[in-house]
């Protein structure tokens, strides 16, 4: 029999998840509060299209939440009197404290949770590989249920606590800083003009950015909703503010032994020896991709 699977938010990542398990057999039913997108993803996958979250949850196998984490508790409270009792909820919010005690309340009715977090983007080719975070919850038979559903991922298995933790850091970390540098750039510059000035760093960091600046609802909820961030960001003034000591005081000295410190420290990282030679990889496929849109650009001009 084909698993029925219920996709609630038909954003980024439920439209990934959604053609992702059209294209293994599963029968897709769409929802989300946005009817438009909802109607538009389920005619684009010829699946169905429901106007209602409940209706959703109503005779699904599984039904993966792929809301934003403010309002993925809401969510699960609502479909919970229409979730078969041998059905799976799975929601992929990147903060899991805030979703834990919702999935626990489930499981004492007697339906199976599911926890996870893809370290990957919507617009990633393919799931051969991808790097998928599972949290214990304490059901493994609801793992077994998404198996061939992840068939293919990296799936490592953590703790909740431990995952919001790393998170705060990989996450949470790298989006604020690619916002603050974002926000410092833009300040009254003219971006264009300063694409002429521009050096590979400045534009892989720009990359990095204006990706991240495309979802900011996104990136707004990992910072608001992860409290293990709060820890992060304090350590992290502390550090700017102690450099920007130093570059006042302009102590050189002190400043290349920070920074000398830095590099040794990052020497713990497997990836630190390559480092290097990888950025000259990335730059090299980047500036090649730039140059491409120019060529573009420029037939179209003429």
């Amino acid at each position: 029999m084909v698993a029925r699977v219920a996709i609630i938010g038909a954003g980024g990542m439920g439209a990934w998840f959604a053609r992702l398990l059209k294209s293994r057999g599963y029968r897709i039913t769409v929802a989300d509060r946005n009817s438009g997108k909802a109607r538009r993803l389920a005619s684009q996958l010829r699946a169905k299209y429901v106007p209602t979250n409940i209706e959703a949850a109503l005779g699904s196998d599984i039904i993966i939440l792929a809301t934003p984490a403010n309002t993925t508790v809401k969510v699960i409270n609502e479909i919970l009197p229409a979730t078969s009792r041998d059905a799976l909820i799975c929601e992929i919010c990147a903060t899991k404290s805030v979703v834990m005690p919702a999935l626990r309340a489930a499981q004492k009715l007697g339906i199976r949770t599911a926890s996870i977090h893809p370290m990957f983007g919507p617009l990633a080719r393919g799931i051969r590989g991808r790097r998928i975070l599972a949290i214990r919850t304490g059901d493994t038979r609801s793992y077994k249920m998404l198996k061939h559903m992840l068939e293919g991922a990296d799936v490592f298995f953590t703790r909740q606590d431990i995952h919001d933790k790393r998170t705060a850091v990989t996450v949470g970390l790298s989006h604020f800083l690619n916002m603050a540098f974002a926000m410092t750039v833009s300040n009254g510059r003219n971006l264009a003009e300063m694409r002429r000035f521009a050096g590979r760093t400045y534009d892989l960091q720009m990359l990095l950015a204006e990706a991240i600046a495309h979802e900011p609802e996104t990136t707004a909820d990992i910072h608001i909703t992860n409290k293990e961030f709060r820890r992060v960001l304090r350590e992290f003034e502390q550090n700017v503010r102690m450099l920007s000591k130093i570059v006042d005081r302009k102590d050189r000295a002190k400043l290349l032994a920070q920074y000398k410190g830095v590099r040794k420290a990052l020497t713990a990282d497997p990836e630190f020896s390559v480092a290097p030679i990888t950025f000259e990889r990335v730059t090299d496929v980047q500036s090649t991709g730039s140059s491409r849109r120019h060529l573009v650009n420029a037939r179209r001009s003429h």
